[in-house]
């Protein structure tokens, strides 16, 4: 035995002795150049004769590229006795402009010291051959991109910029996620993107299913030129399982059952030229850009000395209405104001943003006579005219009557607000007569006594219950699933329901069999992504359930895939029938899951 120890170690060494005196080397190099603009590529950095103390930070390209994503890969060799691995670190980036640019070293830590690879060069220009897909039959950049759009290349500083992101797809996006575009040197108002019906749209030949992603509305804080970063979006794309000569099997078999394939995409970059407000401005010029209308009144034109007065202003607009000052009243001697009450609302225009903010100050007159609110002025820049514009609200006219002399003082020598105004500021707390409790009574015979007294056990024998229905929720997977089947697919059937129209009867149909098959990957605790219709037959005549239930579920799938793929026509008619056929399986096949077996 000892023998045999000392031949296993001997040999070990022989083996691990070449392995230590192999030389560490990192190199760079590209997946492919020259790259066309908005096409990926992919920069491997590869690491041989050692094992890295920590992931190499991603380069930055953002000159010229966008940065997707990274991942990793390690082989090793043994060849004649000598072993060596190498691992490799996989950088996605998607080219944002046309030019030659140079890709600087990548410095990687490996044991204990640090490798820089060689800088390389990297062409960009041209575009993508037309129908171009990905290797293995995948995602081409033809298959799936976004565009961004601006509705201005030149503007102002503070002036609104609507920027569009939509997505142009040919293959079957079951979701995504945007992760919108860093904005240095913008005040960034997000927008909802008002997603409708998806839209059959045809660029340059190819016909494309689109759809808007998002939308925001930006504001210049500076001027000189802006780029505004690409915009990432992540999506999980179906893919066929295999490819035959039957189309129908293409469609309705593998379309619902294939694999699902993560992608990621970025936009086109947006460059904006941002110029400053022209000379010239009026004093009451804030920055504010767009269009103003101002308005003040007051709740009662006529009022004695010292009577609270409400004024009202109001400044609306389109621009960014959370950039403007207060107001600048001027009010005249002998009228006091205190610190106004302020309320804004902001919502989506068509070029932007529009809003209103409310402004509501108490005045107090505290001389008897004619006294004149001056109106309320504020300049803004009308981008359209390139010129300044001054909004400003009417005068007001007061009438004020009585003796000054009848204000009683307040503390400090200022004249108070009256008894009057003082009766309606002060609110008793209490005026009624209170109710009196005879003494000596007992304190057990109280319902409200028990009731405090028991409710302690009664949370406590609540909580026992709860803590064990959620162990065994996460103990046993297939019955957590199977309780949430039926709720998950009212929640679907639901959504399907309110797509029941026959422009969006292939939405609607996608609904019908996500229900569908996500209830039956609950019932029969399977993955819903690799759901096969035979397996699904098979799980179920095991559990006892009839053929012909099994079929009506089965036929609910085929008919949902056949109204979304195949050119049929809409039938508002149809689509009822298809819901309440699709709850009505789902709730016999509950039935059947649930009723308890035959002895």
């Amino acid at each position: 035995m000892k023998a045999v120890r000392s031949v296993a170690a001997a040999a070990l060494l022989v083996a691990a002795a070449p392995a230590a005196g192999l030389a560490q080397s990192a190199r760079a190099f590209l997946s492919q150049n020259p790259v066309p603009l908005n096409g990926q590529f992919v920069l491997n950095v590869e690491v041989s004769g050692g094992s890295r103390d920590a992931d190499p930070a991603p380069p930055d390209l953002s000159a010229f590229a966008a940065y997707l994503g990274s991942g990793s890969s390690t082989s090793v060799q043994i060849v004649n006795g000598r072993m060596s691995s190498t691992s490799t670190i996989q950088f996605r980036f998607q080219a944002t402009r046309e030019g030659t640019f140079e890709i600087g070293p990548v410095a990687v830590p490996v044991d204990g010291r640090e490798l820089r690879t060689d800088p390389l060069t990297i062409e960009i220009g041209g575009a993508p051959a037309a129908g171009a897909r990905g290797a293995d039959g995948g995602v081409g950049p033809d298959d799936l991109f976004v565009v961004g759009a601006a509705s201005a290349e030149q503007v102002y500083v503070n002036q609104p910029v609507l920027v569009e992101y939509r997505i142009y797809t040919r293959v079957d996006v079951e979701g995504y996620t945007v992760t919108p575009p860093g904005a240095a040197g913008f005040w960034v108002e997000e927008l909802a993107a008002r997603q409708g019906p998806t839209e059959q749209v045809v660029r340059d030949g190819v016909q494309y299913a689109s759809t808007l992603v998002h939308r925001a509305a930006l504001f210049p804080t500076g001027a000189g030129p802006k780029r505004l970063d690409p915009l990432v979006l992540e999506a999980q794309v179906r893919m066929p399982r295999r490819r035959n000569s039957d189309p129908f099997g293409s469609f309705f078999g593998d379309s619902l059952f294939g694999r699902r394939v993560p992608v990621s995409v970025a936009s086109n970059a947006l460059d904006l030229d941002v110029l400053p407000a022209p000379p010239g401005a009026p004093a009451s010029f804030s920055g504010f850009v767009g269009s103003l209308a101002v308005s003040a009144g007051v709740d009662r034109s006529a009022a004695e000395t010292n009577d609270a007065l409400t004024l009202r202003v109001e400044i609306s607009g389109d621009g960014n209405v959370r950039t403007l000052p207060e107001p600048s009243l001027n009010l005249p001697p002998g009228v006091e104001v205190y610190p106004p009450e302020m309320r804004e609302e902001v919502e989506p225009a068509a070029d932007g943003v529009r809003g209103r903010r409310v402004y509501e100050y108490v005045v107090v007159p505290r001389e008897p006579g004619a006294v004149t609110i001056p109106p309320i002025e504020f300049a803004y820049l009308d981008a359209d005219r390139g010129a300044y514009a001054v909004a400003s609200s009417d005068p007001i006219a007061l009438t004020v009557t009585g003796d000054p002399g009848a204000a009683p003082v307040l503390p400090g020598g200022r004249a108070g607000a009256g008894a009057e105004p003082q009766r309606r500021d002060v609110r008793f707390i209490r005026i009624a007569s209170p109710s009196f409790r005879p003494i000596g009574g007992s304190l057990f015979r109280s319902a409200g006594f028990w009731s405090v007294a028991v409710l302690p056990l009664a949370a406590l024998a609540g909580a026992v219950a709860v803590r064990r229905h959620r162990d065994r929720l996460a103990g046993d997977v297939a019955w957590a699933r199977s309780r949430r089947a039926s709720r998950v697919a009212r929640r679907r059937l639901a959504r399907a329901e309110s797509l029941c129209a026959p422009d969006r009867h292939r939405e609607f149909h996608a609904e019908v069999g996500r229900a569908m098959q996500g209830f039956l990957g609950d019932k029969l605790n399977v993955a819903e992504a690799g759901l096969m219709r035979e397996d699904v037959r098979a799980a179920l005549a095991a559990r006892g359930v009839e053929a012909a239930l099994v079929d009506a579920c089965l036929d609910c799938l085929e008919r949902c895939d056949r109204q979304r793929f195949a050119p049929t026509e809409p039938d508002a008619a149809a689509m009822q029938a298809m819901l309440a056929a699709a709850g009505r399986a789902m709730t016999d096949l509950d039935a059947a899951l649930s009723a308890p077996p035959a002895s």
